[in-house]
């Protein structure tokens, strides 16, 4: 009886053994089972299945621009699933705006796109004595409004090469300190070389053109110590005034 007992063991420690061989063989083959059949659910869910579609849009940042000029403009494949958007696409649309700078399209799972954008911010009033363009800090006129708005330095910009005369404006504006562009009441420039800072009381200053901005302003902050009816720093150099009082 002991040796049948014995015997019985023994083949029950085989067959455990043979069943753990045979196991630890077809593991790989299990494991790599699951992880195709993971990964053909993973790409069904997320490029096949309407479960994670775009359903809507999500517009911030905007102020002086309608959503739904942005939402309109951008026009998401609404029912598309959202991994298969091509987000620089609908970014480059909205970039079309005139008075959008920016915009950053992403993705809000599970069903939404957040569209940011970065509205232009006027830096000087552009006039040709009929109407006003507001323009950014990139020389960009990117909207026109009936009537001069509040708080910004207007330039009267006539004559050729107007585009290229609107950057050198703005390249003026942003070099004068805040203290003194404060005092600007106009710009008047006929071309990128003649550029002329209109104070109050009749005070001029004949700027020139908008190469070495910096170094006028400074020249220009010096030489105001003095009352004068014109400042020209045209050659930072050689400032000079004229009508100074003594």
């Amino acid at each position: 009886m002991s040796q049948n007992a014995d015997l019985a063991r023994a083949q029950q420690r085989f067959a455990r053994r043979q069943r753990l061989v045979r196991w630890k063989s077809w593991l790989p083959w299990a494991v790599g089972g699951s992880l195709v059949l993971l990964s053909a659910i993973t790409v069904w869910l997320f490029y096949f299945s309407s479960a994670l579609a775009v359903d809507g849009v999500r517009v911030t940042g905007v102020d002086t621009v309608p959503v739904a000029t942005v939402t309109q403009v951008a026009a998401a494949p609404l029912g598309t699933p959202l991994a298969k958007v091509d987000l620089s696409v609908i970014a480059e649309r909205v970039r079309g705006i005139h008075s959008v700078a920016d915009a950053q399209v992403t993705r809000a799972w599970p069903n939404q796109l957040e569209i940011v954008v970065t509205e232009r911010v006027p830096v000087v009033v552009v006039t040709d004595g009929k109407q006003f363009e507001l323009v950014d800090a990139t020389g960009t006129s990117f909207k026109t409004v009936p009537s001069r708005p509040d708080g910004l330095p207007e330039a009267l910009v006539v004559g050729a090469r107007r585009d290229v005369t609107i950057r050198s404006v703005v390249t003026v504006s942003a070099a004068l300190p805040v203290s003194l562009r404060s005092e600007v009441r106009s710009i008047s420039a006929s071309s990128p070389d003649s550029i002329t800072l209109n104070l109050g009381a009749g005070v001029k200053v004949v700027w020139g053109g908008s190469d070495d901005s910096a170094r006028k302003a400074e020249v220009l902050s010096v030489l105001m110590r003095r009352q004068a009816k014109v400042y020209d720093v045209s050659a930072p150099d050689l400032p000079v005034t004229k009508g100074e009082k003594r």
